[in-house]
């Protein structure tokens, strides 16, 4: 066993992911505690290339791309975070997503300065929702960075959290 090796986090059980209720300017993290399954694909996306004259096609990076879905465990109570990101999505409205690998405040409620992680500006896409017999709902959701700006047109992107100080 490597004694300086250490294990990674599970998603959903270990990581934890918030939306932001606010605005980007003055953030409101909110944690969607019932997430799990969250799979980001991120980084230059290959495009099929032609060749004159080669029977063969080829791949190259293209343009970078940032995606992925999650698992929503809906309750059977009154849910106001599914709530959120269903109309999130039905209307079309971009949302912050926070993915990060420990909870974002410590027991005595201030920032954690371990949390590791991203931000991004995304939007929800279709909905797809199962239940099987006994089972509760789940909402498999996949998500996608948005074209997003701020208030003074500057383009918001995927950013690492916690931000680097400059």
């Amino acid at each position: 066993m490597a004694s300086d090796l250490v294990r990674g986090a599970y998603s959903g059980k270990e990581t934890h992911l918030y939306y932001n209720s606010a605005s980007h300017a003055a953030p409101n993290w909110v944690e969607i505690p019932r997430a799990r399954n969250i799979s980001v694909n991120d980084g230059p996306a290959l495009a099929d290339v032609e060749f004159h004259g080669s029977e063969n096609t080829s791949q190259i990076p293209g343009y970078k791309g940032f995606n992925g879905s999650l698992e929503y465990v809906r309750s059977r109570a009154t849910d106001t975070v599914y709530a959120y990101i269903k109309n999130a999505s039905e209307e079309g409205n971009i949302i912050e997503l926070m993915h990060i690998n420990a909870p974002r405040l410590d027991d005595q409620g201030n920032v954690n300065p371990d949390a590791k992680g991203w931000t991004a500006p995304c939007i929800f896409g279709q909905f797809a929702e199962t239940a099987n017999g006994g089972d509760p709902v789940v909402a498999s959701v996949p998500f996608s960075l948005a074209d997003a700006y701020d208030a003074s047109g500057v383009q918001i992107e995927k950013e690492p959290y916690p931000a680097p100080t400059p």
